[in-house]
Formats: structure tokens, C-alpha cells, sequence
């Protein structure tokens, strides 16, 4: 349980500098959707290249959607 609550804790950790400092302090590497996907085809040997192309874009597809969504704030549509 305490290994599970250590991400929570460096995150509260992470708020209470922004909120004194009055700047977001940066992770040492956000990481997006996509590059889990690539990196994930990239070790596969089941998948051709023309396959794992078309993977990446549907994923570059839907982390754009999400990302826009995120942006406007409408979680209906």
C-alpha cells in the first residue's frame, strides 16, 4: 500500500512547490500515448511496417482528439 501512495505523495509534493514558487515544476520526462505505442510496435515482431504505420496514426488520431477535448473542456461529445 505505501508503494502505491508514493506517486500521490510526489505529486502533492509537486502542487505545494508550484503553489509557493508560482511555477509548475517539470517531471523528468512526460510521456504521451503515442510514444508508448510506437515503442511497443517498435519491439514486436508480429506486426509489419505497413501495420505498425497504421497503428501509430490511429494513435497519433486519437491522442489529437483527446488532446482537443481537453482543451475545450467537453466531455459530452
Amino acid at each position: 500500500g505505501a508503494l502505491i501512495m508514493l506517486p500521490g505523495l510526489a505529486e502533492i509534493v509537486r502542487c505545494v512547490v508550484g503553489l509557493r514558487t508560482g511555477e509548475w515544476p517539470s517531471r523528468l520526462r512526460d510521456v504521451s500515448e503515442i510514444d508508448v505505442v510506437e515503442e511497443q510496435l517498435s519491439q514486436s515482431q508480429h506486426v509489419d511496417a505497413d501495420a505498425r504505420q497504421a497503428a501509430i496514426a490511429g494513435a497519433q488520431k486519437i491522442e489529437e482528439t483527446a488532446r482537443q477535448r481537453g482543451m475545450t473542456g467537453d466531455l459530452h461529445t
